[in-house]
């Protein structure tokens, strides 16, 4: 592709991928691709992907954050514990193939679809109460845990963000939404630090992505409060599934798709 054609296509898959991953996760299954498409060797595709998808997790945690779906005593402990895990995460990324980590997450993106489709009130009501000490340390693990995973592979983030928030805090997906946007706000953040000082981000490429990551992340938080948990709920299982099949097409389990 000439010099304009892959600007162009960055920017249509950045918004793409910040549209849905605003709502429910799992952009980097299309924008990761895509900076691979466009040439970028792995490691340098990674870092490219973290500039970029800071600026949809910016525009969309400012929607929802303007929207109140966001609680700042509860960012207060989760903030640290993404930035921690998601820098730790670069740091191994850059020593070891990521491709060990994805028949660990593909069971998990398996369980968590079947679990939400089974349990149809999942996510429907906001149950949120004040959490007890041992409530709010796992969900601090947690976030620790799904941070380092966006640090060292990224797709599905948003999905296993949320899923967290509502099994443990007792969001409804509208606020595990907004909470995980943050959280992925900030390990981007933290990620594109490590990424930077390792010289494995294009900023020539990142740019373009970045600028229509920005305005699809902003229209796809806004479709998301707009529309809440009824339009979010389905769009997160289909996601899900999505990715499932992505990572197995890149296992080479799925040949013929």
């Amino acid at each position: 592709m000439a010099a304009v054609e892959i600007i162009v296509f960055l920017a249509i898959a950045g918004f793409v991928a910040a549209f849905i991953d605003s709502q429910v996760g799992g952009g980097g299954a299309i924008s990761i691709p895509a900076l691979l498409a466009a040439g970028l060797p792995p490691h340098l595709a990674l870092g490219t992907n973290k500039l970029a998808a800071t600026g949809a997790a910016a525009t969309a945690t400012v929607s929802y954050v303007r929207a109140g779906t966001v609680m700042p005593r509860m960012a207060a402990w989760l903030v640290p514990a993404a930035a921690v895990g998601a820098a730790l995460g670069v740091m191994a990324v850059l020593n070891v193939d990521p491709t060990t980590v994805q028949a660990l997450v593909i069971a998990l993106m398996a369980g968590i679809t079947v679990y939400v489709l089974l349990k149809k009130d999942f996510g429907e009501e906001d149950n949120y109460e004040a959490p007890s000490p041992g409530r709010m340390a796992v969900a601090v693990g947690l976030t620790v845990l799904i941070g380092f995973y966006d640090g060292f592979l990224g797709p599905g983030t948003g999905s296993f963000l949320i899923f967290a928030y509502i099994g443990v805090l007792g969001f409804d997906f509208l606020k595990a939404a907004g909470h995980g946007r943050l959280m992925n706000f900030t390990s981007n953040i933290a990620s594109l630090a490590v990424f930077w000082q390792a010289g494995q981000v294009d900023v020539l490429a990142g740019l373009p992505m970045l600028l229509a990551m920005m305005v699809g992340g902003w229209a796809g938080s806004r479709f998301a409060i707009k529309h809440g948990s009824r339009w979010i709920k389905p769009l997160f299982v289909v996601i899900t599934l999505a990715l499932m099949l992505k990572l197995l097409y890149d296992m080479g389990l799925l040949p013929g798709i």
